[in-house]
Parts: C-alpha cells; sequence; structure tokens
C-alpha cells in the first residue's frame, strides 16, 4: 500500500528512537506524580522497603509477618532502586516500566527475527516488527500495567521473551538441525528460570503446555529434542531452586508452603478474595486490555484462516493462538479470576496481529481499517460515558476527569467523517491512534489521576499522625487497615483485635485509625477524651475515618 509505505518512512530509519519515545511518554511521564494505589501497590512498595531496611535479600516481609504472595524478583529489582532513589512512588513503579520498555524492545525484535526466518524482504519486515511493537506499546492495559508497582511486567518480560524464542528455535531448527544447544533456546530457559522467581510454577508450566499444545497440532511431536527438554530444565531450575531452597530453609518451609499452597493451589481451586470473574471474562479483558487496537486484532483474527490443515502451514500464526488459546483456557478453568492472569498473552497478541496484517491483501486491509475506527469510536464513548457515570457517582464533580479519552473519540470520528479524503491525502489511521493515545495518556496521567488523588487519604492521614507527633511506633488501625498507611507512615501499622487493646494503645499516648461508625464500640467514658486529629472519608473504606487519641493526663486533670 503506497500511503503505508510514505508514512513509514521516516520512522523505519529510526525505529528504535521513535519506540522509546512512545514508552517515555506511556510509560514514564508523571509516573510518581499520584499517590500508591492500594492494594497490590502498597503491599509491594512496603515489602521491599522492609527487606531494604532489615538488610533481608531472602524472604519477603510485610508488617513485620512474612509476605507469601509473591516470590523474590520484584523485591530484588526494588530494593536497589529504593536505595538510590528513595523510598517513593516513582521508585516503586520505576521496574515495571522499564519491565515494559525492555517488552516493547523484545517484541521488536522477535517480530524481525521471526520474520528473517521465512525469509520475508527487508521492508516488510523492518513494517511488521514497528507495528508490532508500536501497537504493544499503546494498548490501554500495557500503559496500566507499566505503570503499577507489581510484578506482572517482570513476568510478561520473562515470557514474551522466552515463548518467541522457543518458537524461533523450533522453526530454525526445523530448516537447520543445529549442533549444539541453540543461543535463542539457552535464551528462553534463562527468561523461564527468571520468570520463576518472578510469579512461582506458572512461569514454567505455561511454555510447556503451550509448546505441548503447539506441537500436538502440528502433529510433530518427533521434534521435541530441539528444545534439549532435560538440559533446559536444569538451566531453569538453576536460577531458581536456590533461592527456594533458601526461603525454605530459612522460614522452616512455612514461605513456600503459604506460597506454593495457598497462592497457587488454592487460587486455581478457590475464588480467593471473592475474585470469582464470569464467563468471557478473559475476551473481554484482552479486547478492552488491548484498546485501541481491539478492532484490528479482532480483524486479524476473523479475516485469517482457522483451518487446522492451512495453519500448519502458517505456525508462527499457530503458535499465537495455542498461547492466547491455552492462557485463556487455563484460567478460565480456575476458580480465582482476574483480567491481570491473562496479561502474558499481550505479546502473541502484538505479533499474530502485526503478522496477519503484513500477509493480508489490501482489501482486508481496508475492511480492517474500518473495524478498527469503528471499534475505536464505540470502546472511547463507552469509556467516557461510562466511567464518567461511575467516577461522578463515586466522586461527584469528577466525572470531567475522563474526558482525558477525549481524543481517541476525536480521531475515530474525524477518520469516519473524512476516510476518503484522508486516504487520498495518505494519512495512516494507526498513526494518528498512536498520536492520540499519546495525547490521552499524558492528559490521564498528568491531569486526570492527579485531579482525583486527594480522594486517595491515606497519605493524608499518615501526614496529620506525623504532625501530630506519632512516629512509625505510635500508630495503629481498629476495624480497618490499608497497605498505603503503612506505606506513608512508616514503620509498623499493628491491626488492634478489640477495643481492650484499643484502650491501653491510646492510655500509652499512641494514636487509631479507625472508622467513625466503630466508636460506638469504644466504652463512653473515654469518649470524652478523644482527640481527634483528622477526620477524611475514605475511597476504598467508602465510610468517614477518624485519626483518633486520648488527651494526656496533664490535659484532663486541668
Amino acid at each position: 500500500m503506497h500511503s503505508e509505505n510514505r508514512l513509514f518512512d521516516q520512522l523505519l530509519k529510526q525505529p528504535l528512537f521513535w519506540l522509546l519515545v512512545l514508552c517515555a511518554v506511556n510509560f514514564f511521564a508523571f509516573l510518581g506524580g499520584h499517590t500508591l494505589w492500594d492494594v497490590d501497590e502498597p503491599n509491594n512498595a512496603v515489602c521491599a522497603r522492609e527487606m531494604l531496611l532489615a538488610g533481608n535479600w531472602w524472604v519477603p516481609m510485610f508488617n513485620g509477618d512474612y509476605r507469601f504472595d509473591k516470590p523474590i524478583l520484584i523485591y530484588w529489582v526494588m530494593m536497589p532502586l529504593d536505595a538510590l532513589f528513595g523510598v517513593n512512588e516513582w521508585s516503586a513503579r520505576l521496574p515495571s516500566a522499564l519491565s515494559l520498555t525492555a517488552l516493547v524492545l523484545v517484541v521488536w525484535g522477535m517480530t524481525r527475527r521471526l520474520m528473517s526466518v521465512f525469509d520475508a524482504d527487508a521492508d516488510k519486515r523492518e513494517r511488521t516488527a514497528l507495528m508490532a511493537a508500536g501497537m504493544f506499546a499503546t494498548a490501554l492495559h500495557m500503559i496500566v500495567i507499566g505503570r503499577a508497582a507489581v510484578p506482572d511486567p517482570l513476568l510478561m518480560l520473562s515470557l514474551g521473551i522466552a515463548l518467541p524464542a522457543l518458537l524461533i528455535v523450533y522453526l530454525e531448527g526445523k530448516k537447520n538441525r543445529p549442533a549444539k544447544m541453540p543461543a535463542m533456546l539457552v535464551l528462553a530457559v534463562v527468561a523461564i528460570g527468571f520468570g520463576t522467581l518472578a510469579k512461582g510454577p506458572i512461569a514454567g508450566l505455561m511454555p510447556l503446555l503451550i509448546v505441548a499444545s503447539f506441537l500436538t497440532l502440528m502433529r510433530d511431536w518427533k521434534s521435541w529434542h530441539l528444545f534439549h527438554p532435560f538440559k533446559g530444565t536444569a538451566i531453569a531450575l538453576a536460577i531458581a531452586l536456590p533461592w527456594y531452597i533458601t526461603v525454605g530453609v530459612l522460614t522452616d518451609g512455612v514461605w513456600l508452603e503459604g506460597f506454593l499452597f495457598h497462592h497457587n493451589l488454592d487460587r486455581f481451586t478457590d475464588p480467593l478474595q471473592g475474585h470469582r470473574g464470569f464467563p468471557g471474562l478473559y475476551l473481554i479483558s484482552i479486547l478492552v486490555g488491548w484498546f485501541p487496537w481491539s478492532g484490528l486484532l479482532a480483524a486479524m483474527l476473523w479475516f485469517g484462516s482457522w483451518r487446522l490443515q492451512t495453519l500448519r502451514e502458517e505456525p508462527v500464526r499457530l503458535f499465537m493462538l495455542c498461547w492466547i488459546g491455552i492462557y485463556i483456557l487455563f484460567f478460565s478453568v480456575a476458580r480465582t479470576q482476574l483480567p491481570n492472569y491473562v496479561l502474558p498473552v499481550f505479546p502473541a497478541a502484538a505479533i499474530l496481529m502485526a503478522w496477519g496484517w503484513a500477509f493480508a491483501s489490501p482489501s482486508v486491509r481496508q475492511q480492517a481499517i474500518t473495524w478498527l475506527a469503528w471499534s475505536v469510536l464505540i470502546l472511547s464513548l463507552a469509556i467516557i460515558v461510562g466511567g464518567g457515570l461511575a467516577i461522578e457517582k463515586m466522586w461527584p464533580t469528577e466525572g470531567v476527569y475522563i474526558l482525558a479519552m477525549l481524543p481517541m473519540l476525536l480521531v475515530s470520528l474525524f477518520w469516519l467523517l473524512k476516510k476518503e479524503r484522508l486516504m487520498e491525502k495518505q494519512w495512516d489511521l494507526r498513526l494518528l491512534l498512536v498520536a492520540g493515545m499519546a495525547i490521552s495518556m499524558l492528559m490521564l496521567t498528568g491531569w486526570s489521576l492527579k485531579g482525583v488523588d486527594h480522594n486517595k487519604v491515606t497519605s493524608m492521614l499518615a501526614e496529620k499522625a506525623s504532625e501530630a507527633g506519632f512516629d512509625g511506633s505510635e500508630l495503629a488501625t481498629f476495624r480497618y487497615f490499608q497497605p498505603s498507611l503503612l506505606f506513608y507512615h512508616g514503620g509498623r501499622l499493628p491491626m488492634l483485635p478489640d477495643t481492650l487493646q484499643v484502650g491501653e494503645w491510646m492510655a500509652a499516648g499512641k494514636a487509631v485509625v479507625m472508622p467513625q461508625g466503630s466508636l460506638e464500640e469504644l466504652p463512653k467514658e473515654i469518649l470524652p477524651y478523644l482527640v481527634v486529629h483528622a477526620r477524611v472519608h475514605g475511597m476504598y473504606a467508602r465510610r468517614w475515618l477518624l485519626l483518633l487519641s486520648l488527651q494526656p493526663v496533664g490535659e484532663v486533670a486541668q
């Protein structure tokens, strides 16, 4: 397509530069510009800080107790950054921004390599790689997770390296069987090892299931030897096992039991914390999370081949479908369901979409662009209207902040109204949407998130407690707990179980954060002597919260 050729020429001269510009805008701009979101961000940030202050590099700890939720890698990355830049929102989120930036470059590099395997000409190879990486860098869920202090981006990076690398090993091995273990295979199993340190056994299980399903559909189990399964497993274990053994020894097996059984097996067999999900959750999560490219992905899936015999002649498409399908199937069977569980499929979606575009006919491309324009219009309108109403219901007068997504609505509407004229001028909707998404993200992170940040009240409570003279050992909670309060106040944050301990705690000259409605549980005799240092409406608790202490004895006597 001539329109595509002219518009992409300048970008193709410096693809890495432009990809890094996108990453700078989408992942790094205003990264520390708003307080942490409960509960995952402060859970991870507090654990890293607590371990750093204790000089503990082995056992995840939170508020003085073991933290069983995640393995060690996220803390190993956070702790040096905390030491270098201080404990703050920016340093807590930096590992995710760096991981997603690296993954954008991985998607670009792996797509180029896959195109080279099929002897694609240099122009097609570069365009396909840039399209895959550029759309990955501008997908909504990628931007959200790349700005969150969570371990998911580390797993995404690990599997985003490992799975395309395994496919390359297979495709290149079928052409020319290597005499020794290929470097690409070593890279894949090393990545799996680090993924196991990031999120646990799932990092090894999913590649196994995906490759097994791919070989089964290809009717090519005889090529299993190309993956050197015993050597590969040994390398991955050599990376991950030392830490698991160490943490098991240091905790007498308690940490391993809590992580492997409760946070892995129990999540699969029971809906933990009420996260039951519903049929179709992951399909919806992928399509919405892939905004603004949802319509283009749907078109590439719809117009692409689904006949197994044809797919065997298109192994890249088949592998990406296996990657996406196995993930959706596996986590749909699991009883605990969350949208973030299928985040590792997004590199596959990017490669699948760009690959389909590269080999699509002009008529299919035109239909796909129409699908893309309409999907952006519909989804952006739904986000603006639905999101605005939801925000207004939660925080009256603040629904205006959802207008950060307005550029996407305007771009799609402008294209649909002026399509013929724009195509004559060789304008590319994909590039317009990339620019629109960058503007929306700058508005969202630099204006919207800052505008609603005052509704997250724990930093305010922590500040009021410090102003009143209560340090990290002199604050507790009753009938309430948010990890962000611990992050912003520091020290420990005991959760007092009953009113007797609340009275003893305050009698010792310390402060308590509690819901206003729980005042009726306190002995009536102490109510006249309570000092209210702050009264705020909790965003998560959805009730009034009080920062309380007792009047000093001298003041009571007077």
